[in-house]
Parts: C-alpha cells; sequence; structure tokens
C-alpha cells in the first residue's frame, strides 16, 4: 500500500477511529462524565472523517464509466448516514443524561462499513483516479485529519 494513496490514509484514520471507539467501549459503564467525554472525542473524529470523505472524494471522482463507477456512491452514502443518525440518536441520550444504547450493533455496523471502504471505495478510487486528483484529495484529506 503506497504511501500516496488515498486507501493507506484512510486507513490509518480508521485506526484511530476504531481506537477512539475502543476508548468509549472501556467507558460505557464508567461515570457519566468519563463516558460522555469519550463519545464527544470519538463523534467528532469520525463525523469528522465522513464529512472528509464526502468532501474531499465526492467532489472530485467522476469516473469514466458512470454506471460502474458511481455504484458504491449509494451504499456509501447510505452508510454515513446510518453511522451519522446513530451518533444524533446517542448525543440526545447523553444530553438527557443516559447511557448509550446499542453499542456493538453500531460497533458492528461501522467495521462492515471500513471494510467496504477499504476492499471497495478506496482501492476503486486509487485506481481511477489520475495522479493529480490523488494528491488533491489526499491533500484535502491530510487538511482535515
Amino acid at each position: 500500500m503506497s504511501e500516496n494513496s488515498i486507501l493507506s490514509i484512510m486507513v490509518k484514520d480508521h485506526c484511530k477511529i476504531e481506537k477512539l471507539l475502543g476508548d468509549l467501549e472501556e467507558k460505557i459503564d464508567e461515570d457519566f462524565e468519563t463516558m460522555s467525554k469519550a463519545f464527544h472525542k470519538f463523534e467528532w473524529n469520525l463525523e469528522k472523517h465522513l464529512f472528509t470523505e464526502e468532501k474531499a472524494i465526492f467532489t472530485t471522482y467522476s469516473p469514466v464509466d458512470v454506471s460502474e463507477g458511481y455504484k458504491m456512491l449509494p451504499s456509501l452514502t447510505e452508510q454515513h448516514n446510518y453511522l451519522i443518525n446513530q451518533l444524533n440518536i446517542w448525543r440526545e441520550q447523553i444530553r438527557k443524561k443516559q447511557k448509550i444504547s446499542g453499542f456493538y450493533d453500531f460497533k458492528n455496523y461501522l467495521t462492515k462499513h471500513r471494510l467496504f471502504e477499504e476492499k471497495e471505495v478506496y482501492p476503486k478510487l486509487d485506481e481511477a483516479l489520475k495522479d493529480n486528483q490523488k494528491q488533491h484529495i489526499i491533500n484535502r484529506i491530510n487538511e482535515m485529519v
């Protein structure tokens, strides 16, 4: 995996998000304040990651074969919407000083999402984009991450 690939940069960010999710998991049963801080740190980084993907990648990717090239984007958008909606539910639960629900279902979903991106999305982008387009995306990702 080249250091100058979208895949390599986003895998590093996925590792960071998974670490923060692990931190949240460890703190779910601790006092509310500790759990809340872990949630907000995880939430910020996941939302930043999703935003970066959508802004940096979706605005640059323009496949030659539109029907084949865009097959992955509806799934990706649907998955991002699910993740954002779950964060919103958790944010509301925390606002009400409630314990977050559905953590392990979310964790499993996020793992499947990561694998989809790392096997389907990023390699396709690395293959389809010209070097200057990839570099533009990489620069944008680095600004955000």
